[in-house]
């Protein structure tokens, strides 16, 4: 882990996120709660310092992803109020969404998500910031069908397809695949998911597809049942 000041400098938001990312894929709750503990103690130290506010924020997310648990409204609206503010989604803006919608009640997202989405479709985002949005798009998704939001997800679903969103994107487009197959509740679409994560040696991505069917208890899609495969209407 890194302690210290490396965690005041702005510049250093990709190995926030890198060090995030690798501890919610080994399912480490401790050090999670290590690192967010860390960086909240900074917090009360730095009070002026917004980016050290934000780096905890999107620990406190990540730890709260392992159970897909929601922030307190206080720390909604911090956020909230800050996407608020923004009229041009640069990459530091679009990293902290990221990171913590998740934790937000998705219909509060809604609107930034469209503006994200606008703004891919009418201007060249750089390759860094599109994977960034991929992100963005894929956790909303989630998020959406955990808390059971069906108009948010048919929503999103549907606004990806008119803007064609990252369509030669194949890890983005697997992912796509699996969540329009969970929420439409179609197995075979599900296993398609899995077999191109397979065939692709996307084994994080497949581990997460786990991880979801497990935390959530939805039934293996490899087993088959006497229910027919039918989409949400």
């Amino acid at each position: 882990m890194f302690f210290g000041c490396f965690w005041k400098k702005k510049n250093n938001l990709k190995t926030l996120t890198t060090v995030l990312s690798q501890y919610y894929q080994d399912n480490d709750c401790q050090k999670l709660n290590q690192l967010t503990q860390l960086l909240q103690n900074d917090t009360i130290k730095n009070p002026s310092d917004p980016f050290m506010r934000h780096y905890y924020l999107m620990s406190l997310s990540t730890l709260y992803h392992l159970d897909f648990l929601v922030a307190s409204i206080d720390d909604q609206n911090e956020l909230i109020d800050y996407f608020f503010n923004i009229s041009y989604w640069q990459f530091y803006d679009l990293c902290l969404l990221a990171n913590v919608v998740n934790m937000i009640h998705v219909e509060r997202i809604t609107p930034y998500i469209f503006d994200i989405l606008k703004q891919y479709a009418t201007n060249n985002m750089p390759t860094a910031s599109v994977e960034t949005v991929s992100k963005i798009l894929i956790n909303a998704l989630e998020t959406s069908i955990i808390q059971k939001k069906d108009d948010f997800t048919r929503y999103l679903l549907d606004k990806i397809k008119k803007y064609k969103f990252n369509t030669d994107d194949f890890k983005f487009q697997t992912w796509l695949l699996f969540w329009t197959g969970v929420f439409e509740n179609n197995n075979n679409k599900v296993r398609h998911a899995y077999s191109i994560a397979t065939y692709l040696h996307q084994n994080i991505t497949l581990k997460n597809f786990d991880k979801f069917l497990t935390i959530t208890q939805t039934p293996s899609p490899f087993f088959e049942d006497t229910k027919k495969d039918t989409p949400k209407s």
